[in-house]
């Protein structure tokens, strides 16, 4: 969760996670959508359904249990280096060293020189005296780097490797931003009776796993309809990593459709199925 998500946003949301989702065993009765829904409002989705896919390797392969093997790590879907180094670590307290973006700037700073992982595991491997706990290491390899060795103001005053660190006092640059993409949106709400109007394979390049409302961007599904009226609802702005948008969204009536790519949802179902905050802000 806390991969490309900020620390607070994902306090926010795990103890109600964790309350659905306790365990490995939890997951046996459960599809995609169910664990999307948890997820909704961490962003990154990839990292729900890489999640989703392991955790059913694990039930069924393992029994449950994750593996404390890195082959058997590595294989699983979404495991990498580092989450595989991490867990191992820090949950088996195993000798493994995770190389964090943090790890690596405060090594590659101490030796003012560009390494491999492979090379910064090697380092640590010999700083490392005790041997013993590997999890208290890597912890705290992580939590002071990320809070002293800092991206562009390192508090080099406060360091304990400012005596030999090769990088000293330097000035880094400001961190340099993401371009910022601006886009309008337009999403329709499509009723019929009770019913709401999805799309399947949207166009929106988020939240292509959720349910998902159709917007002006299906440029199919909008050659497929006729309405009459075209009913604004709400207007609002919304950001999504380095993209701003302009969102419009609104009602058409007097729909006719002649689209199969689409499927109904009961009003009262939406709080039960899988729905990002985007479109949550939009029906709720």
């Amino acid at each position: 969760m806390l991969q490309q998500t900020s620390v607070k946003t994902v306090e926010n949301k795990l103890k109600v996670y964790l309350d659905k989702f306790p365990n490995f065993s939890s997951y046996r009765s459960k599809k995609l959508n169910d664990l999307l829904s948890s997820w909704s409002g961490l962003g990154y989705y990839n990292r729900a359904e890489n999640l989703f896919k392991s955790i059913k390797i694990i039930n069924e392969k393992y029994k449950g249990k994750i593996p404390s093997n890195k082959f058997e790590l590595l294989a699983l879907p979404g495991i990498g280096q580092y989450t595989a180094n991490a867990i191992l670590s820090i949950g088996f307290n195993k000798k493994a060293y995770p190389i964090d973006v943090n790890i690596r700037r405060l090594l590659t700073r101490i030796l003012d020189c560009t390494l491999t992982d492979e090379e910064l595991e090697r380092v640590l491997d010999i700083s490392f005296k005790n041997k013993r706990n590997f999890r208290n290491f890597s912890e705290s390899m992580m939590d002071y780097s990320s809070s002293i060795c800092k991206k562009s103001s390192p508090l080099c005053n406060e360091c304990i490797f400012n005596k030999f660190c090769k990088s000293a006092y330097k000035k880094f640059d400001k961190k340099i931003l993401k371009k910022i993409k601006h886009q309008n949106l337009e999403f329709y709400i499509i009723k019929k009776n009770n019913l709401l109007c999805f799309i399947k394979n949207p166009s929106f390049q988020f939240y292509k796993k959720f349910n998902h409302l159709p917007s002006n961007l299906d440029k199919k599904f909008i050659s497929f309809i006729k309405f009459e009226e075209k009913q604004k609802v709400m207007s609002f702005k919304y950001s999504i990593t380095n993209h701003r948008f302009k969102i419009n969204v609104y009602n058409l009536k007097n729909l006719k459709i002649n689209y199969q790519n689409i499927y109904w949802v009961k009003k009262t179902e939406l709080k039960k199925i899988a729905l990002p905050t985007l479109f949550k802000k939009i029906l709720y």
